[in-house]
């Protein structure tokens, strides 16, 4: 019997096994309203980009889950069965100088995945888990022990826009659910720093905040 880790709307999760290993079998599910051949040929292509996403982010020393296997007839990626918490889970119950590093350990690694080309689409405090940590969130695991998944709106780019999207999806995350949001961005924005690209990016990361206070006071 398979069990069902989460389904979304373009994907479903399932725990399987590998060769032995534990993995999760991301699968990408068909979509009716599409013509069957384009379904096909989009579920392909974005396993495919997916995969490729999740090897150059390992190129770049960025924790992210292995990937065992990907079927791209089929849209299954098998990827590693990573234990822990998400993030967002756990950043509540720590004090501020753990939250402050895990923080800015994840903006070391975003640096580290952005000057390799890569940007990831989806980037908050949801799709960071922690390796090693309890699953209710309680023992929070070592702070730089992060992993980044899910790289289904990721994308090869060399872009400052993309860039400071990521950026900005992590400021926005850490404002909606932490009143220590101020100082945790800061945090944050400190580990990617080190990133060759960082002043760019951090450039775009200012005027996309400008655009969002125009909107709102429009």
């Amino acid at each position: 019997m398979t069990e069902v880790l989460a389904s979304g709307a373009e994907a479903e999760l399932v725990l399987g096994t590998h060769l032995g290993r534990p993995v999760v079998r991301k699968h990408r599910v068909p979509k009716t309203y599409r013509h069957p051949a384009l379904d096909a040929r989009l579920r392909d292509e974005r396993t495919r980009d997916e995969a490729n996403l999740l090897l150059a982010a390992a190129r770049a020393g960025v924790r992210v889950p292995l990937l065992y296997d990907a079927d791209r007839r089929g849209a299954v990626l098998a990827l590693e069965r990573v234990g822990g918490p998400v993030l967002r889970d756990v950043l509540p119950g720590d004090d501020d100088a753990t939250a402050a590093a895990r923080m800015h350990a994840l903006g070391a690694m975003v640096g580290r995945l952005h000057d390799a080309g890569v940007t990831h689409g989806d980037l908050t405090t949801s799709n960071v888990l922690i390796e090693g940590g309890g699953a209710d969130g309680t023992d929070g695991g070592d702070p730089g022990a992060l992993v980044l998944i899910d790289f289904g709106l990721g994308q090869f780019s060399e872009e400052d826009e993309p860039r400071g999207v990521d950026l900005h999806l992590v400021e926005e995350a850490l404002e909606a659910t932490d009143d220590r949001a101020a100082a945790l961005v800061a945090a944050f924005l400190d580990g990617y720093g080190s990133a060759a690209c960082a002043p760019a990016s951090l450039r775009r990361l200012e005027q996309i905040r400008q655009r969002g206070r125009y909107r709102e006071a429009v």
